[in-house]
């Protein structure tokens, strides 16, 4: 009598496109916080001005992500189940609270940068809470790909790399919107610092994605046929790597940095189109 051994007996998850764009808002607000807090807090001289409109922005980006995790729900109207009980050891759980904690010190931000004539007299409190939302956006980044990687799912419970390619990514796309708005408020010294770690961050992105692929190696070749992967993988790596990295260092021409940034996002947007689509490949 056979049993269920060597047999993929897991269900494909109800997961496409708004996951993927889940994962990219999550690594947006994130890691745009992430960067802008952790240079306002080393250099305020430097990153000040800058991380003052980059707070906004990624109130914006978590409220964008909070809405599609809400719609992501068989039924949206439990989402607030998931903050009924807390437990530690579980990715999901953990990676909820985090968020929602992640929600508090992140709005008082954007508060007080509403106010930049108080900065004075406000910053204790706006230091304060700064480093009490670091750790919060770090579990929040990470936990997206820590969770998939421990599910069943044939493909993503063998993609060990996903929780330190996610949390990579998104210091990538944060460093990558801060440049953006540092070469839009004509902010050279901020401008010159972020091309080099978006340099930096590129080069670990690709060693951290290239770890990645070879956990989904099977996966993948059971998802695209051998052309379809060879077109993949250029694509990903000319357009997500080598094209932006290109730009990056050629020089800090706004022409030269924007199509960098656009090429990062749209490559990060590929891959994780890539990642929610693998369980539904799988026999």
């Amino acid at each position: 009598m056979n049993g269920y051994a060597g047999r993929t007996v897991t269900k494909a998850p109800d997961w496409h496109g708004l996951v993927a764009w889940d994962l990219l808002f999550n690594n947006l607000t994130t890691g745009l916080f992430l960067v802008a807090a952790m240079g306002e807090l080393a250099a305020p001289e430097v990153f000040a001005s800058v991380a003052r409109i980059a707070y906004p922005i990624a109130l914006v980006f978590l409220i964008a992500d909070l809405i599609l995790l809400v719609l992501d729900l068989g039924d949206p109207w439990r989402f607030h189940h998931m903050l009924r009980v807390f437990k530690p050891g579980s990715p999901m759980s953990l990676g909820t609270w985090c968020l929602t904690v992640y929600s508090l010190p992140l709005t008082v931000a954007t508060a007080l940068s509403l106010f930049p004539e108080a900065d004075s007299t406000f910053d204790w409190l706006r230091k304060t809470t700064l480093v009490l939302g670091l750790l919060p956006a770090l579990g929040s980044a990470a936990y997206k790909g820590v969770l998939l990687s421990t599910t069943a799912q044939p493909g993503w419970k063998d993609a060990r790399w996903m929780g330190g390619y996610l949390t990579n990514s998104a210091l990538l796309l944060g460093c990558a919107v801060l440049l953006t708005l540092a070469v839009i408020m004509g902010q050279a010294s901020a401008a010159a610092t972020l091309r080099t770690a978006l340099a930096l961050l590129l080069v670990f992105n690709g060693l951290t994605l290239a770890l990645l692929a070879a956990n989904l190696r099977p996966a993948l070749s059971r998802l695209f046929n051998r052309g379809q992967l060879w077109r993949v993988g250029l694509l990903t790596i000319i357009g997500g790597f080598l094209a932006p990295l290109s730009l990056v260092l050629a020089g800090d021409r706004p022409v030269f940095i924007l199509a960098a940034v656009i090429l990062v996002l749209s490559g990060s947007t590929l891959v994780r189109f890539v990642i929610v689509k693998i369980p539904h490949g799988s026999p």
